[in-house]
């Protein structure tokens, strides 16, 4: 909802960005709807064009290998990769482990060590419960909201 980097980025740099969160949300070999809302919207806030959104969507039958992804990827987008891979790995409610090895070949690749990956996991804690809060100011919560509150 608010303006952010994503949008300085090229087209392919955003469809690439969006490549790795299909990656994330598959690593554990289940897509739950959540994840997929997560992606949808992602690809929205990053202004992908429709044939790129497509694309995107044909890869939850087939992803890719994430290391070709990552090989034609800028840094400033691996590491928008990373934060945004981080809130779709978190969205079912937990991080499986086979999404924290995703995140970690992306951190990786983001030339970031593992306290700068272990921050942006606790940055998206931190965004659920200011959500959390959110809602609560207008009385619409979500189901575990209360045990973030």
């Amino acid at each position: 909802m608010l303006p952010d980097a994503l949008l300085a980025l090229g087209e392919e740099q955003r469809r690439r960005i969006a490549c790795t969160l299909v990656l994330v949300a598959a690593a554990d070999g289940t897509l739950v709807r959540e994840e997929m809302a997560a992606i949808e919207s992602a690809m929205g806030a990053m202004l992908l064009h429709p044939e790129s959104r497509e694309e995107v969507r044909q890869l939850l039958t087939s992803p890719p290998d994430l290391q070709s992804i990552l090989d034609g990827m800028e840094m400033a987008a691996i590491r928008l990769a990373l934060r945004d891979g981080a809130l779709v790995a978190s969205v079912d409610g937990d991080y499986d482990e086979k999404e924290l090895e995703v995140l970690q070949q992306i951190a990786d690749a983001g030339e970031l060590t593992e306290k700068e990956l272990s921050m942006i996991l606790d940055w998206v804690s931190e965004m659920w419960a200011l959500g959390a809060k959110g809602r609560s100011f207008i009385a619409t919560q979500m189901p575990g909201d209360e045990s973030i509150l």
